[in-house]
Protein backbone atom coordinates (compact mmCIF):
# COMPACT_ATOMS: atom_id res chain seq x y z
CA UNK A 1 0.00 0.00 0.00
CA UNK A 2 1.18 3.62 -0.81
CA UNK A 3 1.88 5.64 1.92
CA UNK A 4 -0.11 9.06 2.62
CA UNK A 5 3.38 11.17 2.36
CA UNK A 6 1.39 13.95 4.83
CA UNK A 7 -0.80 12.00 6.34
CA UNK A 8 -0.31 12.87 10.34
CA UNK A 9 -1.33 10.74 13.31
CA UNK A 10 -2.09 12.74 16.48
CA UNK A 11 -3.41 11.47 19.82
CA UNK A 12 -6.52 12.57 20.89
CA UNK A 13 -7.07 9.65 24.05
CA UNK A 14 -5.23 8.19 26.92
CA UNK A 15 -5.58 5.31 29.54
CA UNK A 16 -3.61 4.80 32.08
CA UNK A 17 -3.33 1.92 34.93
CA UNK A 18 -0.08 2.61 36.85
CA UNK A 19 1.08 2.25 40.77
CA UNK A 20 1.39 5.75 40.59
CA UNK A 21 -2.40 6.45 39.36
CA UNK A 22 -5.13 4.67 37.89
CA UNK A 23 -6.88 6.95 35.33
CA UNK A 24 -5.54 9.97 34.19
CA UNK A 25 -6.14 12.00 36.44
CA UNK A 26 -4.78 10.06 39.37
CA UNK A 27 -1.78 9.52 36.84
CA UNK A 28 -1.40 13.69 36.78
CA UNK A 29 -1.43 13.85 39.95
CA UNK A 30 0.87 10.83 40.56
CA UNK A 31 3.52 12.10 38.64
CA UNK A 32 3.64 15.41 40.22
CA UNK A 33 3.36 13.85 43.56
CA UNK A 34 6.92 12.45 42.80
CA UNK A 35 6.71 9.71 45.45
CA UNK A 36 7.94 6.05 44.81
CA UNK A 37 5.47 3.62 44.97
CA UNK A 38 7.41 0.58 45.24
CA UNK A 39 6.60 -1.50 48.42
CA UNK A 40 7.59 -4.58 49.65
CA UNK A 41 5.90 -7.44 47.67
CA UNK A 42 2.50 -8.78 49.06
CA UNK A 43 1.07 -10.34 46.11
CA UNK A 44 3.48 -13.44 46.93
CA UNK A 45 5.79 -14.48 49.39
CA UNK A 46 9.06 -12.83 48.15
CA UNK A 47 11.64 -13.65 51.11
CA UNK A 48 13.28 -16.79 48.56
CA UNK A 49 14.45 -14.25 46.00
CA UNK A 50 17.29 -11.81 46.28
CA UNK A 51 14.73 -9.08 45.14
CA UNK A 52 11.87 -8.44 47.14
CA UNK A 53 10.20 -5.16 46.26
CA UNK A 54 7.78 -4.13 43.16
CA UNK A 55 5.69 -1.32 42.23
CA UNK A 56 2.23 -3.13 42.91
CA UNK A 57 -1.13 -1.90 41.65
CA UNK A 58 -3.33 -2.70 45.20
CA UNK A 59 -6.06 -0.33 44.00
CA UNK A 60 -7.34 -1.90 40.65
CA UNK A 61 -11.41 -2.69 40.46
CA UNK A 62 -11.93 -4.55 37.24
CA UNK A 63 -15.54 -3.85 38.26
CA UNK A 64 -14.64 0.13 37.91
CA UNK A 65 -14.43 -0.84 34.28
CA UNK A 66 -16.59 -3.59 33.38
CA UNK A 67 -19.28 -5.73 34.40
CA UNK A 68 -19.30 -8.68 36.68
CA UNK A 69 -19.21 -11.48 34.18
CA UNK A 70 -16.51 -10.15 32.29
CA UNK A 71 -14.59 -9.51 34.62
CA UNK A 72 -14.90 -13.55 35.56
CA UNK A 73 -13.90 -14.06 32.04
CA UNK A 74 -10.85 -12.39 31.65
CA UNK A 75 -7.71 -12.30 33.88
CA UNK A 76 -5.71 -9.55 35.18
CA UNK A 77 -3.86 -9.15 31.77
CA UNK A 78 -6.76 -8.84 29.49
CA UNK A 79 -8.66 -6.62 32.30
CA UNK A 80 -6.27 -4.09 32.87
CA UNK A 81 -5.84 -3.70 28.62
CA UNK A 82 -9.98 -3.43 29.00
CA UNK A 83 -9.81 -0.61 31.58
CA UNK A 84 -6.74 1.11 29.84
CA UNK A 85 -8.36 1.54 26.18
CA UNK A 86 -11.92 2.09 27.36
CA UNK A 87 -10.16 4.84 29.52
CA UNK A 88 -8.61 5.87 26.14
CA UNK A 89 -11.56 6.11 23.77
CA UNK A 90 -13.81 7.92 26.59
CA UNK A 91 -10.95 10.16 27.08
CA UNK A 92 -11.07 10.76 23.31
CA UNK A 93 -14.50 11.09 22.78
CA UNK A 94 -14.41 8.46 19.98
CA UNK A 95 -17.42 6.18 19.35
CA UNK A 96 -16.70 3.99 16.21
CA UNK A 97 -19.56 4.59 13.97
CA UNK A 98 -20.48 7.79 14.73
CA UNK A 99 -21.18 10.65 12.80
CA UNK A 100 -17.45 11.87 11.96
CA UNK A 101 -15.72 9.53 13.58
CA UNK A 102 -14.03 6.40 11.57
CA UNK A 103 -15.86 3.32 11.54
CA UNK A 104 -15.36 0.18 13.51
CA UNK A 105 -13.83 -1.11 9.82
CA UNK A 106 -11.39 1.29 10.28
CA UNK A 107 -9.80 1.54 13.68
CA UNK A 108 -7.25 -1.22 15.03
CA UNK A 109 -5.60 -2.23 18.07
CA UNK A 110 -2.07 -2.32 18.51
CA UNK A 111 -0.86 -3.81 21.82
CA UNK A 112 2.52 -4.65 23.64
CA UNK A 113 3.36 -7.20 26.19
CA UNK A 114 6.37 -8.84 27.02
CA UNK A 115 4.87 -11.67 29.30
CA UNK A 116 1.14 -11.48 28.44
CA UNK A 117 -0.82 -13.87 30.74
CA UNK A 118 2.04 -15.80 32.28
CA UNK A 119 1.00 -14.79 35.59
CA UNK A 120 -2.37 -16.29 35.13
CA UNK A 121 -0.94 -19.26 33.49
CA UNK A 122 1.11 -19.90 36.64
CA UNK A 123 -1.48 -20.05 39.03
CA UNK A 124 -3.27 -22.64 36.72
CA UNK A 125 0.14 -24.95 36.68
CA UNK A 126 -0.19 -24.77 40.49
CA UNK A 127 -4.08 -26.09 40.10
CA UNK A 128 -3.00 -28.79 37.56
CA UNK A 129 -0.35 -29.82 40.03
CA UNK A 130 -2.46 -29.68 43.13
CA UNK A 131 -5.66 -31.31 41.43
CA UNK A 132 -5.49 -32.30 38.24
CA UNK A 133 -6.79 -31.04 34.85
CA UNK A 134 -10.43 -30.35 35.79
CA UNK A 135 -9.42 -27.89 38.62
CA UNK A 136 -7.66 -25.56 35.65
CA UNK A 137 -9.39 -22.93 34.54
CA UNK A 138 -11.50 -23.15 31.13
CA UNK A 139 -10.67 -19.74 30.26
CA UNK A 140 -7.03 -20.60 30.38
CA UNK A 141 -6.29 -21.29 26.37
CA UNK A 142 -7.62 -17.75 25.82
CA UNK A 143 -6.66 -16.09 28.37
CA UNK A 144 -2.18 -16.92 27.90
CA UNK A 145 -1.23 -15.92 24.98
CA UNK A 146 -0.50 -11.89 23.93
CA UNK A 147 -3.32 -11.49 21.62
CA UNK A 148 -5.52 -12.09 24.36
CA UNK A 149 -5.77 -8.63 25.82
CA UNK A 150 -6.11 -6.57 22.63
CA UNK A 151 -9.13 -9.59 21.38
CA UNK A 152 -10.78 -8.98 24.31
CA UNK A 153 -10.55 -5.31 23.80
CA UNK A 154 -11.90 -5.42 20.24
CA UNK A 155 -14.86 -7.61 20.81
CA UNK A 156 -15.81 -5.29 23.72
CA UNK A 157 -15.48 -1.76 21.69
CA UNK A 158 -16.59 -3.30 18.62
CA UNK A 159 -13.53 -2.58 16.87
CA UNK A 160 -12.59 -4.84 13.63
CA UNK A 161 -10.08 -3.42 12.26
CA UNK A 162 -6.39 -5.40 12.49
CA UNK A 163 -5.17 -6.12 15.54
CA UNK A 164 -1.40 -6.42 15.72
CA UNK A 165 0.55 -8.01 19.81
CA UNK A 166 3.73 -7.05 19.74
CA UNK A 167 6.37 -9.15 22.27
CA UNK A 168 9.54 -6.83 22.26
CA UNK A 169 10.36 -7.56 25.49
CA UNK A 170 10.87 -3.58 27.34
CA UNK A 171 10.20 -2.13 23.91
CA UNK A 172 6.82 -3.78 23.33
CA UNK A 173 4.97 -0.93 23.63
CA UNK A 174 6.70 1.46 22.13
CA UNK A 175 6.58 -0.78 18.83
CA UNK A 176 3.16 -1.20 19.43
CA UNK A 177 2.79 2.52 19.11
CA UNK A 178 5.20 3.02 16.18
CA UNK A 179 3.40 0.31 14.41
CA UNK A 180 0.10 2.17 14.84
CA UNK A 181 1.60 5.19 13.27
CA UNK A 182 2.79 3.18 10.32
CA UNK A 183 -0.92 2.09 9.48
CA UNK A 184 -2.06 5.24 9.79
CA UNK A 185 0.43 6.88 7.36
CA UNK A 186 0.16 3.91 5.35
CA UNK A 187 -3.70 4.43 4.75
CA UNK A 188 -5.06 1.02 6.69
CA UNK A 189 -6.66 2.68 9.43
CA UNK A 190 -7.91 5.77 10.57
CA UNK A 191 -7.16 5.47 14.18
CA UNK A 192 -5.96 3.00 16.93
CA UNK A 193 -6.11 1.97 20.39
CA UNK A 194 -1.92 1.36 20.87
CA UNK A 195 0.19 1.29 23.49
CA UNK A 196 1.21 -1.68 26.21
CA UNK A 197 0.30 -3.91 29.54
CA UNK A 198 2.04 -5.91 31.83
CA UNK A 199 1.13 -7.77 34.63
CA UNK A 200 4.11 -10.21 35.70
CA UNK A 201 3.83 -10.04 39.26
CA UNK A 202 4.20 -13.87 39.56
CA UNK A 203 6.43 -16.21 41.60
CA UNK A 204 8.06 -18.26 38.54
CA UNK A 205 7.85 -14.80 36.22
CA UNK A 206 9.32 -12.77 38.59
CA UNK A 207 11.97 -15.06 39.97
CA UNK A 208 13.16 -15.56 36.42
CA UNK A 209 14.64 -11.94 36.54
CA UNK A 210 16.08 -12.34 39.43
CA UNK A 211 17.99 -15.59 38.83
CA UNK A 212 19.71 -13.12 36.23
CA UNK A 213 20.58 -10.96 38.80
CA UNK A 214 18.75 -8.17 36.40
CA UNK A 215 16.36 -7.06 39.37
CA UNK A 216 17.52 -4.57 42.03
CA UNK A 217 18.23 -6.37 45.94
CA UNK A 218 20.03 -3.41 47.64
CA UNK A 219 17.08 -1.97 48.90
CA UNK A 220 14.69 -4.32 50.27
CA UNK A 221 14.38 -2.34 53.79
CA UNK A 222 14.03 0.77 51.97
CA UNK A 223 11.79 -0.08 49.43
CA UNK A 224 10.79 3.46 47.99
CA UNK A 225 14.44 4.59 47.14
CA UNK A 226 14.93 0.76 45.37
CA UNK A 227 14.10 2.31 41.69
CA UNK A 228 17.06 4.97 41.05
CA UNK A 229 17.13 5.29 37.60
CA UNK A 230 20.94 7.25 36.38
CA UNK A 231 22.13 7.13 39.99
CA UNK A 232 25.25 5.94 40.74
CA UNK A 233 23.82 3.62 44.02
CA UNK A 234 21.36 1.72 41.58
CA UNK A 235 21.95 -1.65 41.17
CA UNK A 236 18.98 -3.38 39.30
CA UNK A 237 15.66 -2.59 37.73
CA UNK A 238 12.59 -3.14 40.09
CA UNK A 239 9.89 -4.91 38.37
CA UNK A 240 6.01 -3.19 38.10
CA UNK A 241 2.80 -3.80 36.50
CA UNK A 242 0.75 -1.41 34.53
CA UNK A 243 -0.82 -0.53 31.27
CA UNK A 244 -1.38 2.04 29.01
CA UNK A 245 -3.30 2.84 25.87
CA UNK A 246 -2.88 5.83 23.55
CA UNK A 247 -6.10 6.75 20.75
CA UNK A 248 -4.27 7.54 17.83
CA UNK A 249 -6.17 9.53 14.93
CA UNK A 250 -5.17 10.75 11.32
CA UNK A 251 -5.08 14.77 12.18
CA UNK A 252 -7.85 15.38 9.36
CA UNK A 253 -10.48 13.05 11.07
CA UNK A 254 -9.85 14.25 14.81
CA UNK A 255 -9.75 17.96 13.71
CA UNK A 256 -12.85 17.47 11.80
CA UNK A 257 -14.91 16.36 14.61
CA UNK A 258 -13.44 18.55 16.87
CA UNK A 259 -11.38 15.65 19.22
CA UNK A 260 -8.91 17.48 21.65
CA UNK A 261 -5.39 16.61 20.64
CA UNK A 262 -2.98 16.11 22.71
CA UNK A 263 -0.01 15.93 20.36
CA UNK A 264 1.24 14.31 17.71
CA UNK A 265 3.35 11.04 17.10
CA UNK A 266 6.05 12.44 14.54
CA UNK A 267 8.51 9.35 14.05
CA UNK A 268 9.08 6.03 15.02
CA UNK A 269 12.20 3.67 15.02
CA UNK A 270 13.05 0.44 15.46
CA UNK A 271 16.67 -1.42 15.70
CA UNK A 272 18.46 -4.31 16.95
CA UNK A 273 21.51 -4.61 18.57
CA UNK A 274 22.77 -7.97 17.43
CA UNK A 275 25.03 -8.42 20.46
CA UNK A 276 23.91 -10.56 23.73
CA UNK A 277 20.31 -11.61 25.26
CA UNK A 278 20.93 -9.38 28.40
CA UNK A 279 23.46 -6.96 27.99
CA UNK A 280 22.67 -4.47 25.66
CA UNK A 281 25.99 -2.77 23.34
CA UNK A 282 28.15 -1.24 25.64
CA UNK A 283 28.87 1.49 23.32
CA UNK A 284 25.05 1.93 22.50
CA UNK A 285 25.31 2.33 18.79
CA UNK A 286 22.13 0.72 17.61
CA UNK A 287 20.68 2.18 20.42
CA UNK A 288 21.46 5.65 19.34
CA UNK A 289 20.43 4.79 15.61
CA UNK A 290 16.98 4.10 16.20
CA UNK A 291 16.93 7.90 17.87
CA UNK A 292 18.84 9.33 14.46
CA UNK A 293 16.44 6.85 12.28
CA UNK A 294 13.45 8.04 14.51
CA UNK A 295 14.74 11.89 14.36
CA UNK A 296 15.17 11.74 10.68
CA UNK A 297 11.21 9.85 10.20
CA UNK A 298 9.41 12.77 12.00
CA UNK A 299 11.68 15.26 10.54
CA UNK A 300 13.43 17.08 13.38
CA UNK A 301 16.96 17.80 14.00
CA UNK A 302 18.66 16.64 17.09
CA UNK A 303 18.39 20.23 18.45
CA UNK A 304 15.07 20.65 18.12
CA UNK A 305 14.40 18.30 20.97
CA UNK A 306 13.18 19.35 23.74
CA UNK A 307 13.13 16.79 26.56
CA UNK A 308 14.28 13.12 26.85
CA UNK A 309 12.04 10.68 28.49
CA UNK A 310 15.06 8.24 28.87
CA UNK A 311 14.26 4.44 28.94
CA UNK A 312 16.85 4.45 32.47
CA UNK A 313 15.72 1.05 33.75
CA UNK A 314 18.49 1.36 36.96
CA UNK A 315 20.37 -1.31 35.43
CA UNK A 316 24.58 -0.26 35.76
CA UNK A 317 24.82 -1.52 32.49
CA UNK A 318 21.73 -0.47 30.73
CA UNK A 319 22.17 2.97 32.10
CA UNK A 320 24.99 4.04 30.53
CA UNK A 321 24.65 2.43 27.57
CA UNK A 322 21.88 4.31 26.84
CA UNK A 323 23.55 7.84 27.77
CA UNK A 324 26.02 6.98 25.12
CA UNK A 325 23.05 6.25 22.80
CA UNK A 326 21.29 9.24 23.41
CA UNK A 327 24.73 11.28 23.39
CA UNK A 328 25.34 9.79 20.10
CA UNK A 329 22.68 10.71 18.26
CA UNK A 330 22.08 14.33 20.05
CA UNK A 331 25.60 15.27 19.43
CA UNK A 332 25.96 18.76 21.42
CA UNK A 333 22.23 18.99 22.32
CA UNK A 334 23.08 16.58 24.78
CA UNK A 335 25.10 18.80 26.69
CA UNK A 336 22.28 21.08 27.70
CA UNK A 337 18.85 19.35 26.94
CA UNK A 338 16.84 18.17 29.94
CA UNK A 339 16.89 14.22 30.59
CA UNK A 340 14.33 12.43 32.88
CA UNK A 341 14.46 8.83 33.90
CA UNK A 342 10.90 7.97 35.36
CA UNK A 343 10.68 4.40 36.34
CA UNK A 344 11.37 5.35 40.04
CA UNK A 345 7.49 6.24 39.43
CA UNK A 346 5.74 3.22 38.00
CA UNK A 347 9.09 0.85 38.75
CA UNK A 348 9.27 -1.24 35.45
CA UNK A 349 6.49 -2.57 33.76
CA UNK A 350 8.72 -4.39 31.16
CA UNK A 351 6.21 -4.58 27.89
CA UNK A 352 3.80 -1.56 29.18
CA UNK A 353 6.90 0.29 29.82
CA UNK A 354 7.23 2.50 26.66
CA UNK A 355 3.42 3.27 26.50
CA UNK A 356 3.36 4.71 29.98
CA UNK A 357 6.21 6.73 29.37
CA UNK A 358 4.15 7.68 25.75
CA UNK A 359 1.76 8.89 27.34
CA UNK A 360 4.04 10.92 29.69
CA UNK A 361 5.35 12.58 26.63
CA UNK A 362 2.22 13.21 25.69
CA UNK A 363 1.62 14.86 28.79
CA UNK A 364 4.31 16.98 28.78
CA UNK A 365 3.65 18.21 25.03
CA UNK A 366 0.02 19.45 26.02
CA UNK A 367 0.44 20.72 29.93
CA UNK A 368 3.84 22.19 29.42
CA UNK A 369 5.67 20.21 32.44
CA UNK A 370 7.84 17.13 32.66
CA UNK A 371 8.47 14.99 35.57
CA UNK A 372 11.94 14.32 37.50
CA UNK A 373 14.03 11.46 37.98
CA UNK A 374 12.86 10.32 41.96
CA UNK A 375 15.45 8.85 43.61
CA UNK A 376 18.28 10.90 41.26
CA UNK A 377 20.60 11.50 44.41
CA UNK A 378 24.31 11.69 42.62
CA UNK A 379 24.31 10.34 39.25
CA UNK A 380 27.18 8.02 38.95
CA UNK A 381 29.74 10.44 36.81
CA UNK A 382 30.37 9.00 33.94
CA UNK A 383 26.62 9.34 32.88
CA UNK A 384 26.44 12.38 34.15
CA UNK A 385 29.02 13.63 31.80
CA UNK A 386 27.08 12.22 28.78
CA UNK A 387 24.37 14.07 30.01
CA UNK A 388 24.85 16.72 32.28
CA UNK A 389 21.33 18.29 32.40
CA UNK A 390 19.31 15.42 34.25
CA UNK A 391 16.03 16.57 35.95
CA UNK A 392 15.64 15.54 39.71
CA UNK A 393 12.48 17.27 39.94
CA UNK A 394 9.45 18.21 37.70
CA UNK A 395 9.93 21.01 35.47
CA UNK A 396 7.50 23.85 33.71
CA UNK A 397 8.19 24.72 30.61
CA UNK A 398 7.78 24.51 26.60
CA UNK A 399 8.21 21.30 25.31
CA UNK A 400 7.24 21.28 21.58
CA UNK A 401 9.56 18.42 20.71
CA UNK A 402 10.24 15.16 23.02
CA UNK A 403 12.36 12.12 22.25
CA UNK A 404 11.24 8.66 24.35
CA UNK A 405 13.27 5.47 24.00
CA UNK A 406 12.71 2.02 25.03
CA UNK A 407 15.08 -0.78 24.98
CA UNK A 408 14.56 -4.50 25.83
CA UNK A 409 15.95 -7.89 26.34
CA UNK A 410 17.85 -8.95 23.11
CA UNK A 411 19.29 -6.23 22.31
CA UNK A 412 15.65 -4.77 20.77
CA UNK A 413 15.54 -0.97 20.63
CA UNK A 414 12.70 1.33 20.32
CA UNK A 415 12.22 5.64 19.73
CA UNK A 416 9.23 7.77 19.27
CA UNK A 417 9.37 11.13 18.83
CA UNK A 418 6.24 13.39 20.03
CA UNK A 419 5.54 17.03 19.44
CA UNK A 420 2.72 19.67 18.91
CA UNK A 421 1.24 18.96 16.05
CA UNK A 422 2.33 20.92 12.73
CA UNK A 423 -0.35 22.26 10.59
Amino acid sequence: MTRQADRRAVITGIGVVSAVGTGLPAFRVGLRAAHSPVTRITRFDPSAFRSQVAAQIDDFDPLDHMDARSARAMDRFSQFGLAAGRMAMTDAGLVPGAPGAPSQERIGIYLGSALGGIAFAEIQHEKYLERGLKSVSPTLALAVFGGAAPANLGIALDVRGPILSTANSCASGAVALGEALNAIRDGEIDAAIAGGVEVPLSPLAFGAFDIIRALGHGYNDDPEHASRPMDGARDGFVMGEGAALLVLEAADIAEARGARIYAEVMGYAATSDAHHMVQPRPDGREAGRAITLALEDARVAPDEIDWVSAHASSTPIGDIAEARAIAGALGGRAATVPVSATKGLTGHPLGATGAIEAAMATLAVHEGWVPGTVNLVAPEPDLAALLPCLLPEGREGRYDRVLSTSFGFGGLNAALVLGTPRS
